[in-house]
């Protein structure tokens, strides 16, 4: 009994410890002489007690039976355990072997999370492209009446506004694909301004229904550093979910969360403060430590500022929390300033030169409103140009004609980008070296990886159509 891990003991028919083992001394955080003798009820909640005096009264009967619990150790903290009872002695005496568990617990919990997101990134993934041809087309007519010089000026500020608000959902749309979508870890060039901008973003509905307001004090001279973008927008959306839930459960109507940036020689230091309760001050080192939460059981799992620790150490940066002067709590991000150099990444729209002369185009897309609005645009630059909604019609067509450019959308019902390309390589290599691809998803890493190995350049929707002037081959004079 004194070796075993788990806690063994028993208790006597009015529900008092008769006799412990080590192992309940730890586990409870009382000596042994403090537990003989208690009535074992103090130590469980309100709304936990009936469930175990069930039990109690169950093995008392000479039943044996398994249940979890919630129990409170002397200290206070709450601690979760598996108790496994048997009866020795029928009316008289029950033994228990009890096991904590509230690491395991947390771990799957954490595990569901992970599940959860992993889900997320896939439905993410697939609804991306479905809502990235949409608010292309929307972008895109934008853009034409925009063109438009005769246009109205009220009608010209209601289509600017169409077209801010396109391009402000397809951030929107990419932020939340680049962030549930499992990344691994790439260091390029960030701007950490945009990154919480972004971060900001994503959480912008939340902050707003929830009456905080938002103050960005950034030092607009911030130097850009080497940092996985993806990684530090963990960082910075665990830090200002945590300061939304910390000002919720604060009293006051009116909150304020304040994000800061500087440049302190060759550091970047990031703050975010916010207006609650704050942390106390015996908790301000152990916050960061694994499970360790003081949120209310079902708000959180106790690893989110545990994995940011782990992700800013990667960085070779730091972070800690104090509490703001003005109350608050504040957490600072301190990254080191590491010159930017080329990531590997493939670039979004490879610059070529301008297109002066006509140009025969094949338009390759199975969203009617790209088609029409790339076709109005292209022939009004002067290019003769075809659209179809089918890859295998696009095969057909390159058999039979000769174009100087295929835009191809990535995804299709018949016939992928991908798949008609690799076609035109196999049989085709003159048009295969013509295409410029199009798609709602460069998160994407099998897409990426794709892109990088085609050498062919991309135009991510929703599209600036001067991205495809840049990319359209140079002009060849046609007989």
């Amino acid at each position: 009994m004194e070796s075993a891990s788990d806690a063994i003991v028993t208790l006597d028919a009015n529900g008092r410890f008769t006799t412990v083992n080590h192992a309940a001394e730890i586990i409870s955080g009382y000596r042994r002489e403090e537990l003989v003798g208690q009535w074992f009820a103090p130590m469980l909640s309100d709304d936990e007690l009936p469930k175990a005096l069930a039990h109690f009264q169950k093995a008392l009967a000479g039943e044996t039976g398994l249940f979890e619990t919630q129990f409170y150790r002397k200290d206070g903290e709450g601690r979760t355990i598996s108790v496994t009872y048997s009866t020795p002695q029928r009316d008289e005496e029950v033994l228990c072997l009890i096991r904590d568990v509230t690491d395991q617990k947390m771990l799957q919990e954490q595990l569901i999370q992970s599940e959860k997101m992993s889900a997320i990134g896939q439905l993410v993934s697939g609804v991306a492209h479905e809502l990235n041809n949409p608010l292309a087309g929307i972008s895109a007519f934008a853009q034409l009446l925009l063109a438009e010089k005769r246009f109205p000026p009220d009608q010209r500020t209601a289509a600017e506004t169409i077209y801010s608000e396109a391009r402000r959902a397809s951030r929107i749309v990419q932020n939340l694909l680049t962030f549930a979508r499992q990344h691994k870890a790439e260091k390029g060039p960030a701007a950490i301004n945009q990154v919480l901008d972004d971060t900001l973003e994503l959480r912008g509905y939340e902050l707003r229904v929830r009456g905080i307001d938002v103050r960005r004090e950034y030092d607009e001279a911030l130097p850009d550093t080497m940092g996985d973008a993806h990684q530090l927008q963990q960082v910075f959306l665990n830090l200002i979910t945590n300061a939304e839930q910390a000002m919720e459960r604060a009293e006051g109507k009116h909150h304020r969360l304040t994000v800061r940036t500087r440049n302190d020689g060759d550091i970047i230091r990031i703050e975010v403060e916010d207006t609650g309760g704050g942390v106390p001050a015996n908790l301000l080192e152990r916050i960061f430590n694994p499970f360790f939460t003081t949120k209310p059981t079902g708000h959180g799992t106790g690893l989110g500022l545990s994995i940011s620790l782990g992700i800013v150490r990667e960085h070779e940066g730091r972070i800690w929390a104090e509490n703001a002067p003005q109350g608050g709590a504040r957490f600072i991000v301190e990254l080191p300033v590491i010159a930017p150099r080329a990531s590997g990444e493939f670039p979004a729209a490879m610059a070529a030169h301008p297109v002066g002369d006509s140009l025969r185009i094949l338009v390759v897309d199975d969203e009617a409103s790209v088609r029409v609005a790339l076709q109005r645009y292209l022939a009004a630059r002067g290019h003769s140009v075809e659209t179809t909604a089918s890859g295998q019609d696009a095969l057909g067509l390159l058999k039979a004609g000769q174009y100087d450019a295929v835009i191809v959308d990535m995804r299709m019902p018949d016939l992928s980008g991908e798949q008609l390309f690799e076609q035109l390589r196999a049989a085709d290599r003159e048009h295969a070296e013509r295409v410029i691809f199009t798609t709602g998803d460069l998160v994407s890493e099998q897409m990426r990886r794709f892109l990088d190995g085609s050498g062919r350049p991309c135009v991510p929707k929703p599209f600036e159509f001067s991205s495809f002037d840049q990319v359209l081959p140079a002009a060849r004079r046609r007989a």
